[in-house]
């Protein structure tokens, strides 16, 4: 074959190769902050490939399942995981429009959870940090072998003058050893309008 045509179909055979390892039609799973993009940003739900959007924070004990085909947090602390920010362990980063959207109104966060494993979790907890510096505290739950909503409500500050991001931490309650809880999905979602009286922050399972 002649150099003029070797080389070109030498180069371009390269090429091919380098583009089938990229993969670029492969589904790939969402990274980074929630974002509202193309949906209701006062509604917002955490579901399915979306749930690798989870952050481990300082925690070695987070991990994405698969259950009949669709994706579930795991979540595993161990007894002397000891913290108070949400973002020391797993939690999700709400983009700066889902920080504007939410902002200095009352919100309920839905969680849907489970206990689960050999140290399964009877309880767990749940943060919502705003980045104005306002936060939920970390609101406890009972949990249940069966997946089951589990709700708190809480009032946002106001933001300030410049975006940022917020987030929602969730862990297991661990006395002794270490104790594990499966995440299927996270609601976020407006309860009125913006500017209204403060909401005490409260939980409940929900019915």
């Amino acid at each position: 074959m002649p150099d003029r045509l070797f080389f070109p179909l030498a180069l371009l055979l390269a090429a091919a190769f380098v583009f089938i390892a990229l993969r670029p039609f492969d589904d790939r799973a969402p990274r980074g902050a929630v974002s509202g993009g193309g949906r209701n940003a006062e509604d917002v739900t955490v579901k399915g490939q979306e749930l690798h959007r989870f952050l481990a924070g300082k925690s070695p004990g987070l991990s994405i399942e698969t259950e009949s085909g669709q994706p579930i947090a795991r979540i595993t602390r161990l007894a002397d995981e000891v913290y108070e920010d949400p973002r020391s362990g797993p939690h999700l980063v709400l983009a700066e429009d889902l920080e504007y959207a939410f902002e200095s109104r009352p919100l309920e966060v839905i969680i849907e959870a489970r206990s689960v494993g050999d140290f399964a979790a009877t309880q767990f907890q749940a943060d919502y940090l705003a980045r104005a510096g306002g936060e939920s505290g970390w609101q406890t739950f009972t949990l249940t072998p069966e997946f089951a909503p589990y709700a708190f409500t809480w009032t946002t500050p106001k933001r300030g003058d410049s975006e940022g991001y917020d987030f929602i931490g969730v862990r297991p309650v661990a006395p002794d050893k270490r104790r594990t809880m499966e995440i299927r999905s996270i609601r976020i979602h407006a309860l009125g309008p913006k500017e209204l009286p403060p909401l005490e922050p409260s939980n409940s399972p929900l019915p």
